[in-house]
């Protein structure tokens, strides 16, 4: 680009924006690692985060909802938007469900909540997976 540099701004996610540094002068090529592995430490931290709070969601879904015959757990959106527990825990309740719902541990309709409009709309919490056999059975079965 002729001695001049270019910088691109680049969004990665909803969260996180990355740097990108690019032009001729091979000395600026530190700077674009350095800059890219900050951002990479922040969407990793992002996640972790986001992984902290689906964790969060699925016990309060375990406290305020009813347990389904299939193992599941269902409340409804108002249930948990209006409880103050939830409301302490959970700075974005409709971004921690709109994450928990792409990584598919909830089910519900459409893709977003609003607090009134959907308030008797159902959140469907996926039921926890059956712990493994204990390994003295499983040996056993093995010797059989």
């Amino acid at each position: 680009i002729g001695g001049e540099e270019t910088i691109i701004i680049r969004s990665d996610s909803d969260i996180s924006v990355g740097l990108e540094v690019r032009g001729e002068d091979r000395s600026s090529s530190s700077s674009v690692i350095e800059l890219k592995g900050l951002c990479f430490e922040s969407q990793k931290e992002e996640r972790m985060n986001v992984e902290e709070e689906i964790q969060k969601l699925e016990e309060e879904i375990h406290r305020l909802g009813s347990l389904q015959p299939d193992g599941s757990y269902k409340v409804t959106f108002g249930v948990l938007f209006n409880d103050d527990r939830c409301a302490n825990i959970f700075e974005a309740l409709v971004g921690t469900l709109r994450a928990a719902k792409k990584r598919k541990i909830v089910s519900f309709p459409g893709e977003l909540l609003l607090q009134g409009v959907h308030d008797k709309v159902e959140i469907t919490l996926r039921p926890s997976p059956p712990p493994p056999p204990p390994q003295a059975a499983v040996s056993a079965a093995a010797t059989s």
